[in-house]
């Protein structure tokens, strides 16, 4: 896929990963919007990257997520890559009193946000020529690391419901990827004792990995090392559960 003039919808994309492959995607050539829920995250984006359009937006509400696409027809002529970016990391002890809320929320940003993005979208991407839907899940995805359950297993649903979609959408022009990046350097990681700080891929390379395999037209992006880690779970998934949740 040439990325030159294409238009690029990044949700959660002010910070982190998001940021780092909007940028990408705009040195690329690609028209990108980016929204977020903090809106001074996507101030400092814009004053960075001027040719990055911004958008204040909670993908959890749907007036919200259809406000979006009135913007994207406004400031492009429709979408052609949607990225499925915008998520939330927390670790707590399922004995401690953790608020149900909290729980739910996570379902709600994770998940649920993610298939309400891609079914108000969705109609205007069936329309364009050599579409995608990039829907960015988890290691904790293929194996659950038990001190984030509920992050683990929505990432799962996120997974299974890509593969749905995919096969679904066999019969149009719309390509559905999966993108699976590693432990990366980003204010998730930074105090995660799962990780060693030196393990961490920065970034740049993340992005870099990620926009290679979308032009390669890959269906499947599973940063190394997270494809011989898929690759172990099916083969011994006690020893796969342990590597990431050491006693």
């Amino acid at each position: 896929m040439n990325l030159n003039d294409k238009n690029v919808l990044i949700t959660g994309g002010s910070i982190g990963i998001g940021l780092e492959l909007a940028n990408q995607f705009s040195r690329e050539g690609a028209n990108v919007l980016i929204c977020a829920r903090n809106g001074d995250a996507l101030d400092k984006a814009k004053r960075q990257n001027p040719a990055l359009e911004v958008f204040r937006c909670d993908v959890t509400v749907k007036e919200q997520v259809e406000d979006l696409l009135h913007k994207a027809r406004e400031v492009f002529d429709g979408v052609d890559i949607l990225i499925n970016n915008a998520a939330v990391f927390r670790r707590f002890d399922i004995l401690g009193d953790y608020p149900l809320e909290k729980q739910f929320e996570e379902i709600h940003i994770n998940l649920l946000g993610v298939i309400q993005v891609t079914d108000i979208f969705l109609k205007d991407l069936l329309a364009r020529k050599d579409a995608m839907i990039v829907n960015l899940t988890s290691p904790a995805a293929f194996v659950p690391l038990a001190a984030a359950p509920i992050y683990s297993a929505v990432k799962a649903a996120v997974s299974s419901y890509t593969t749905s979609l995919r096969h679904q959408l066999r019969n149009t022009q719309l390509n559905v990827v999966l993108l699976c990046p590693p432990a990366v350097d980003t204010r998730m990681n930074k105090n995660n004792p799962g990780v060693e700080a030196r393990n961490l891929m920065s970034p740049e390379k993340f992005a870099r990995l990620s926009i290679d395999g979308i032009k390669k037209g890959r269906k499947e992006i599973l940063i190394r090392p997270i494809g011989g880690l898929k690759l172990i779970n099916r083969i011994a998934p006690g020893f796969a559960f342990r590597m990431l949740n050491p006693q």
